[in-house]
């Protein structure tokens, strides 16, 4: 899968240790456009997202940008920002897991103590709304741009991370 933001892009938005090697974080940036935008967008959409990145018009849509509408000026968010705090979340909550041959575990350093797993989801929960709420910016600024992002519609079914499972 081709992918629309790197280590780097999200380390403008947010803090990435740098001993985090690139190859890495593209795990945490290819579950971000698979399982968090993908849900969000429809499936033509996300298809022609990936295919035309590199035309000026989705470069628009993947840049945080000013547009005009109905002429006045409005600020969108950019989908490289929703996919950075998506990315980030994820990195968030999985870095420094292990599979070891025994259990899985987490990595412990002598210059600290590493969060608990309620603090890191916790704080994977906190970027995962800051990134549906970046969406919702990036929505607006799709529904207003229909002429040229027409194969955007939202999709039929919400995408509800609330769930719990039935022992």
């Amino acid at each position: 899968m081709e992918l629309l933001i790197n280590k780097s892009v999200v380390a403008t938005y947010l803090n990435v240790a740098i001993g985090c090697s690139d190859e890495e974080f593209n795990k945490y940036v290819e579950e971000a456009q698979e399982f968090d935008l993908r849900p969000i967008v429809n499936e033509d959409f996300f298809n022609s997202l990936l295919e035309n990145s590199t035309n000026p018009a989705w470069q628009e849509l993947l840049e945080e940008g000013v547009y005009e509408y109905r002429d006045k000026r409005y600020r969108h968010s950019g989908l490289k920002k929703v996919l950075s705090y998506f990315a980030y979340s994820r990195y968030i909550l999985k870095r420094n897991i292990t599979d070891s041959s025994h259990n899985f575990v987490i990595k412990k350093t002598p210059h600290g103590e590493p969060l608990s797993a309620e603090e890191r989801r916790d704080f994977y929960y906190r970027y995962q709304k800051d990134a549906h709420t970046l969406f919702d910016n990036v929505k607006i600024f799709l529904d207003r741009k229909r002429d040229v992002y027409g194969e955007y519609t939202r999709p039929s079914r919400t995408h509800n991370q609330n769930f719990r499972i039935i022992q």
